[in-house]
């Protein structure tokens, strides 16, 4: 007999518990609370915003505008959930013109920190202050202060230890500050904006009318003059903004930015179809630089989706993805640089068009022999075998992250082929494959995965005497990095250094590239960081364990190898051959994907429906 569950009344939650369950939605993290207020302050007209950080958000975010201000009884209001002036009935749902508009921003910050609401509406001769502790109002009164509003949040989460403990550090939580605040100074060039963050101006903006301007500010001069200006009517849709040459790539999305009728959102469809409008312009696994304003009648796309409202839903959905992709291939088709200055090209196939001429898709061109383009290096890898006489003994010594079982005193692993004389090099096919026979059959080697296995067994090796080569630079480079991207570099510079790239804080969000590593001397020092970066930031592997060591061993070993499309000589293939035949089985690159294929010489006597003969 199951047990009665006794009945429980319902009732309604305290307003201090429901303002807390809603900023469980609304504020996610400290960018979280950055976000809500930098949109109040542009919805409220502001001309200059003023934001400024400590911590990571954890003991301040203040947000300071010159807009239009509250009065007294507004300043009270706006703290009460579902309070808002930006719609008045659900009708006004259906035509979202305003980023805020849920009334839930304030009161759920409120909620969950030490908060100070500070304003002044314009022609009034003072204004109003209210201190909040927990969703509590602990005091009114009148203050002298200038028109707009300024809002203080102090320590974020002290009254809910589960939520803070989920922070992640000070530098990370940074970046995902200055990722939002990027993001809202994109949208808005004709707004100045000034970032402060531990007392540091990390952005003093003026008010432009040119987004390259502001777009040169935010993520640097060198990738704004590899971007070109758009302006298309495609369809429903109107698009304006900023599209990177395919010279300028990235290996995420996160250098994606697109803005619906001014709001930032990240919305699959839209990135669907910018990939779509980029492929095969880009390298497979390679990601465009975009910043789109899309602007479409607020009727055909619906802003209620998620309290965050960094997602949308359209109408016409189908028309909205193909209206995208056409439109932005046509302005690429079509698009100048937008920055006065040329840049040298990384490589000949891959360059950015002089300023003057459109630009269109770039056309196949033969290759050099012994030279392939790639998207972090602009050039060939050339193989050369390692010093002194080939082995084609396996490499028992190599040591391994994971070990297996000691084997027994007389146990030997044994190479995939003994000897390699066994194998003979038959010749290239399609710049990818190095074609073998052997007594069993035919062999055929991906030369990329085997020398990017090759080179990772070196590498792995350097890397047990403590760390790998690096070669200093004569004239250390430097990059300007994003704010998430600066975050990662000041997690990762310690790991890195024992990989061989040496890289330090130059002054706000330039960072100095001292060194790389020894094998791969000769390629971009900056670009090469910013990739690596990147890269594992991405893998999602925190540093300063021996996982970060192994993705980034990888990623090192997959740059310094041979590219799909390179063509080698006869000497080249058989010494790699040789090399790769004293390795012991199962063969696969460091990222698992296999490196040889073997057909037997009964498999190719069944195919061609002919009987097994013995060998001559």
């Amino acid at each position: 007999m199951s047990a009665t569950i006794p009945a429980r009344p319902v009732r309604l939650l305290p307003d201090e518990v429901a303002n807390q369950i809603a900023a469980g939605e609304v504020v996610e993290r400290p960018a979280s609370v950055l976000k809500e207020l930098l949109e109040n302050a542009l919805d409220a007209g502001a001309g200059r915003v003023l934001a400024e950080v400590e911590a990571g958000g954890r003991r301040l975010i203040r947000v300071v505008d010159d807009g239009q201000g509250m009065s007294p009884d507004d300043v009270l209001l706006a703290l009460e959930r579902h309070a808002t002036s930006k719609i008045t009935s659900g009708a006004d749902l259906a035509s979202v013109a305003t980023l805020g508009f849920r009334g839930e921003a304030l009161p759920s910050i409120a909620a969950v920190s030490r908060l100070t609401l500070r304003s002044r509406a314009a022609g009034a001769e003072s204004g109003s202050e209210v201190l909040v502790e927990g969703g509590s109002i602990r005091q009114v009164r009148e203050v002298g202060c200038p028109v707009g509003t300024v809002v203080e949040v102090r320590d974020l989460f002290h009254n809910v230890p589960a939520r803070r403990k989920f922070l992640k550090s000070a530098a990370t939580e940074a970046g995902h500050l200055g990722m939002a605040f990027l993001r809202l100074a994109c949208s808005r060039p004709d707004v100045a904006f000034r970032y402060l963050a531990g007392g540091q101006a990390l952005y003093d903006l003026p008010a432009t009318a040119d987004l390259t301007v502001r777009v040169a500010a935010l993520l640097g001069r060198e990738t704004a003059e590899h971007l070109i200006p758009l302006e298309e009517e495609a369809g429903p849709l109107r698009l304006k903004g900023l599209a990177g040459l395919p010279s300028l790539s990235r290996p995420n999305l996160e250098h994606v930015y697109t803005f619906v009728n001014g709001r930032f959102v990240r919305d699959r469809l839209l990135l669907h179809a910018v990939g779509q409008a980029y492929q095969g312009l880009l390298p497979e696994g390679r990601r465009p630089v975009v910043v789109l304003m899309i602007e479409l009648d607020p009727g055909e796309v619906d802003v209620n989706v998620h309290p965050a409202k960094v997602e949308v839903r359209f109408a016409q959905a189908g028309l909205v993805h193909e209206s995208l992709s056409r439109g932005l291939r046509l302005g690429l088709g079509r698009g100048r640089p937008a920055s006065p200055r040329p840049t040298a090209p990384p490589a000949p196939d891959r360059s950015a068009s002089p300023p003057g001429t459109a630009w269109s898709p770039p056309l196949p061109s033969p290759r050099p022999v012994g030279r392939v383009a790639e998207p972090w290096s602009g050039r060939a890898v050339p193989y050369t075998p390692p010093p002194g006489p080939v082995s084609t003994m396996p490499a028992a010594n190599a040591p391994d992250p994971s070990p297996p079982p000691a084997p027994e005193p007389t146990a030997q692993p044994l190479p995939l082929f003994t000897p390699a004389g066994e194998l003979s090099v038959i010749g290239q096919l399609h710049g990818h494959y190095i074609l073998c026979a052997s007594p069993q059959g035919l062999v055929i080697v991906d030369q990329h995965a085997a020398h990017e296995r090759l080179t990772y067994e070196d590498l792995r090796r350097a890397l047990a005497t403590g760390h790998l080569p690096r070669q200093g630079l004569l004239t250390p480079a430097s990059l300007e990095l994003t704010p998430q991207e600066a975050a990662w570099a000041q997690r990762q510079a310690p790991d890195w250094l024992r990989l061989g790239l040496e890289m330090s804080p130059f002054g706000g969000r330039t960072w100095s590239v001292s060194a790389i590593p020894a094998h791969l001397a000769g390629q971009d020092p900056a670009q090469l960081a910013r990739e690596l970066l990147c890269e594992l930031a991405g893998a999602g592997v925190p540093p300063q364990t021996p996982e970060f060591l192994e993705v980034g061993l990888r990623s090192l070993a997959c740059r310094a190898s041979l590219k799909q499309g390179q063509r080698l000589a006869p000497p080249e293939m058989a010494a790699l051959v040789a090399r790769l035949a004293g390795l012991t089985p199962p063969l696969t690159c460091p990222h698992g994907r296999p490196v040889l294929l073997s057909l037997s010489r009964r498999e190719l006597a069944r195919h061609f429906k002919r009987s097994l003969e013995p060998l001559a």
